[in-house]
């Protein structure tokens, strides 16, 4: 779908995502299959979809608030319903806690160009890239934990763990994090989902009338996939209730509490490296100063002891001639 500036439509009607490679549509057939254009059709939207590769939350030179910017220049007179804030898959481990930062200040960057839109956090969605290793996967964990916070602190909707959704399935990967058509859709149906429940629609509906249309572009086997998972979570709802479902919220809050400590715990050890690999840079520089300060005394010495010896030379040649002058007149 264009980036070009759309006529006029109903006031909240449109959507603007931002993001990395994933959202921009890599993977995918075309653009008609990529995830954002299928949940925008889906929850009834106008698609403004400025997401562009190798895009990130802390990515330097490269991240959402420039897209951001230019969604909104391309939106003049327009009312904004939904901000898609997608990426997370790109972002390095070595600074989680700057991460948090990094996702709120978006968030309210968001919130101050588009007054009254909800906003939408996607917490890294795409894919595992194949002989992806179990501590990449981990840090992985925590820089979309550190977004996950802050997206709740800001009070932004929030679809966590987005990755898992398609996770290492070649069947779903087209390569890389980007997912194919498959894929595509998987994301689709989660992000539509989860919107709908944060509009207040109802979950508990009947299996039976569980129907939602998706523009599969003729992939009749991926509209059959979405309506097999839509049916599934329709009767694990039911077979939740009513028990079921408060130990499944109470599951859910422990593993974010565990999550939050975990992500914690990091932050205490990349501050505590980072003050370490301070001072020694500390005591290096005193290192350095010193050695400077004691090659400068050490030639302020040589200049002194010459200083001396040339002072003394002097008095004492001066001593000779005076001695001199006085043997001439006796």
């Amino acid at each position: 779908m264009s980036d070009d500036i759309m006529p006029l439509t109903a006031a909240g009607s449109v959507a603007v995502w931002c993001g990395d490679e994933v959202t921009a549509g890599d993977g995918a057939s075309d653009t008609a299959h990529r995830y954002s254009t299928l949940a925008s059709g889906a929850l009834g939207l106008e698609e403004r979809n400025q997401a562009k590769s190798g895009v990130g939350w802390m990515v330097d030179g490269n991240t959402l608030t420039g897209q951001l910017d230019a969604a909104a220049s391309g939106s003049a007179g327009v009312t904004v319903g939904y901000v898609f804030l997608m990426a997370g898959l790109l972002d390095s481990f070595a600074n989680v806690a700057g991460m948090q930062q990094a996702v709120a200040d978006t968030i309210a960057h968001a919130a101050e160009l588009f007054p009254g839109a909800r906003i939408v956090v996607g917490c890294g969605p795409g894919c595992i890239p194949a002989g992806t290793d179990d501590t990449t996967v981990s840090n992985q964990a925590h820089v979309l934990t550190a977004i996950r916070l802050a997206a709740d602190q800001a009070g932004a909707l929030c679809i966590p763990d987005m990755r898992s959704i398609c996770g290492s399935d070649p069947d779903l990967r087209a390569d890389g994090i980007t997912p194919n058509d498959s894929g595509h859709a998987l994301l689709a149906q989660t992000v539509e989902t989860m919107v709908r429940e944060d509009q207040g629609e109802p979950l508990d509906t009947p299996v039976a009338n569980l129907k939602r249309k998706y523009t599969s572009g003729g992939n009749s086997w991926i509209a059959a996939q979405i309506q097999t998972r839509n049916r599934r979570e329709a009767e694990k709802r039911e077979a939740n209730r009513p028990t079921g479902t408060e130990l499944t919220q109470l599951t859910s809050k422990l593993d974010a509490l565990t999550r939050a400590q975990g992500l914690q715990q990091v932050i205490l050890r990349q501050q505590q490296d980072a003050l370490a690999g301070q001072q020694g840079e500390t005591v290096a520089s005193l290192q350095s100063l010193t050695q400077q300060l004691q090659t400068q005394q050490s030639a302020i010495d040589t200049i002194q002891n010459q200083l001396l010896v040339t002072v003394g030379e002097n008095f004492r040649r001066i001593f000779q001639r005076l001695n001199a002058l006085d043997g001439l007149g006796e």
